[in-house]
């Protein structure tokens, strides 16, 4: 079979092989213009100036919002939805002359960050109604940014902005919430968490987090209950009812009580409480060893001939709170007192079980002295601890000194079983190996730190108590209340997120500037070139000498004007 002889194109004349509309692909391009065809809507997308995700869906009225990085994969599937050429399966108008449109290939044009536009270039392939013929361009297409609040910022301006609450208490009596620095601590690791609060409230004992849903509520109080021993309660209040369509609208609370015990705190574990939340602690002092999603102790008083697996006790937060009342703190980790090791010896009959904390104790007789009587006078204590594994002579300890703190004997006298003994000093933990020059090294260091910190105290009242503008007219208490919700915010790492919303919102606002500048530049430059011309015609009339030195002179007042706008 012969090869067809090629054609004249009908428009150029040029020699082109046999077509339905017998042109050149340069005639059909110039007759079809797709980058019109896919510019018939509006190519736009919205994003929601506070929290920085873009709108999904064709829909104006979506309620879908998502983060996306510009230039990424996911932007760029939002971009062409948009193009209604596309959204209709490649179907166009009967009058644009085309039958069906495809896309073949798509890459991302830079713009500037600031400028609010995104360009596509896009590769598309159309084909003609009246033959089969397909024309194929390179379009480039510009996707203007809109800014639309979503759904879940616009409630954090109205009355109904959260559905559900987490209460975080921890209820003691003195001012350690230690239990609640481990929650800060564990939520500052969680980008995740944080983002799902709305907002969050100081209380006296604790804090308030605010949820727009119930599950976000949810996960909020059984992360909590994971990190520290919690007894959650659930509470929920009506806010309006449909009966017709018998929906409600409820909110929601979650009462979180973190167990009111510290590491290192001494407790009295009530005769007349619960067997089996006390175990073998029973009516006797107890020190709590670590608290994780359980509460272990010791006993703070052993007897010489214990075992020391008897000593030792575990409590869940379900049989705390079943014997609550059962436990009272005596004192706190801020009652400690230093104390120097002057002798230990083991006894004999500690005993040891198969458990790390059995391996780790070991009971022996411990003479200590109190370290501001070390070198003064001739005042020692004994005492039974546990930690007879630890100490060596000439060790530093803290510990508890029973016989100068304050509290009511005679009233928890009745807590205790016939034959406990009240110890006269109950030891906590090793500070630091050494002797008396350790000793020394330690009371000189404890005082640079007191006049350290004194200075620093110093130091922050005095600016706190700047001059009212500088405060916005808050007091002294005004400002140390705002700078203790800061500190918090700034632990939890919710003083980061809002440095990173801000900075991101100040750049779309310098974007936003930046192109007001440059219309004000563009409108300068115009009327620059403007009042050139009229100089150069009015220096070429007075002669050329002079006309240098003018160009000269009004060259440098442009350079000055530019820098001055620049």
């Amino acid at each position: 079979m012969s090869a067809l002889s090629n054609i004249l194109c009908c428009t150029c004349g040029v020699s082109i092989a046999p077509n339905a509309a017998a042109q050149c692909a340069s005639c059909l391009a110039q007759q079809f213009d797709l980058a019109t065809v896919l510019n018939s809507g509006s190519l736009e997308v919205c994003r929601c100036k506070r929290c920085l995700r873009f709108q999904q869906g064709a829909s104006r009225d979506s309620k879908h919002y998502a983060a996306m990085e510009p230039e990424s994969a996911e932007l760029m599937s939002l971009c062409l939805k948009q193009i209604s050429a596309f959204s209709n399966h490649g179907a166009l108008p009967a009058t644009s002359g085309l039958s069906k449109v495809s896309l073949l290939d798509s890459s991302w044009v830079w713009t500037e960050p600031h400028s609010k536009r995104y360009k596509l270039k896009l590769t598309v392939r159309a084909e003609l109604l009246t033959a089969a013929v397909s024309v194929q361009q390179r379009v480039l297409l510009t996707f203007v940014e809109r800014n639309r609040q979503c759904e879940d910022c616009s409630r954090e301006f109205q009355n109904q902005m959260w559905m559900a609450i987490v209460q975080l208490r921890e209820k003691r009596q003195d001012e350690g919430q230690r239990n609640l620095r481990r929650v800060e601590m564990a939520l500052a690791k969680s980008k995740e968490l944080r983002r799902r609060v709305v907002s969050l409230d100081i209380t006296r004992f604790g804090f308030d987090f605010y949820f727009n849903t119930l599950h976000d509520a949810q996960s909020f109080s059984s992360f909590i209950s994971r990190v520290s021993p919690t007894r959650v309660k659930v509470t929920r209040k009506l806010v309006s009812a449909d009966s017709h369509s018998n929906s409600a609208n409820l909110k929601t609370t979650f009462v979180c009580d973190v167990v009111p015990l510290e590491r290192d705190d001494l407790v009295i574990c009530d005769k007349r409480g619960s067997t089996s939340a006390a175990g073998f602690l029973k009516g006797q002092l107890a020190l709590v060893s670590r608290i994780s999603s359980n509460v272990k102790m010791v006993a703070a008083a052993p007897r010489r001939d214990a075992n020391i697996s008897n000593l030792l006790c575990e409590l869940s937060q379900d049989n705390f709170w079943k014997g609550e009342k059962g436990f009272t703190v005596l004192l706190s980790a801020k009652q400690l007192t230093k104390f120097v090791v002057m002798d230990v010896d083991q006894c004999g009959a500690s005993g040891r079980g198969g458990e790390e904390d059995d391996e780790k104790f070991a009971l022996a007789d411990v003479m200590v002295a109190r370290e501001s009587d070390y070198g003064v006078n001739d005042e020692v204590l004994m005492c039974v601890s546990h930690l007879g594994r630890l100490l060596q002579v000439g060790d530093v300890v803290e510990g508890y000194d029973l016989t100068t703190s304050v509290y009511d004997e005679e009233s928890i006298k009745d807590n205790f079983i016939a034959s406990f003994d009240m110890p006269d000093v109950v030891l906590v933990r090793k500070t630091k190996s050494g002797g008396a020059d350790a000793a020394a090294e330690t009371e000189e260091e404890a005082q640079q730190s007191a006049v350290e910190k004194k200075k620093s105290r110093r130091a922050k009242k005095k600016a706190a108590m700047k001059s009212s503008k500088e405060n916005k007219g808050r007091g002294y208490r005004g400002v140390k209340k705002q700078n203790k919700f800061e500190g918090h915010l700034d632990m939890m790492g919710f003083a980061a997120d809002a440095d990173e919303r801000r900075a991101l919102a100040a750049e779309d606002e310098e974007g936003e500037e930046g192109e007001e500048d440059d219309e004000l530049r563009d409108e300068i430059e115009a009327a620059e070139a403007a009042l050139a011309s009229e100089v150069d015609g009015e220096v070429g009339e007075g002669g050329g000498g002079g006309g240098e030195e003018g160009d000269e002179d009004y060259k440098g007042g442009v350079e000055t004007e530019e820098a001055t706008f620049g």
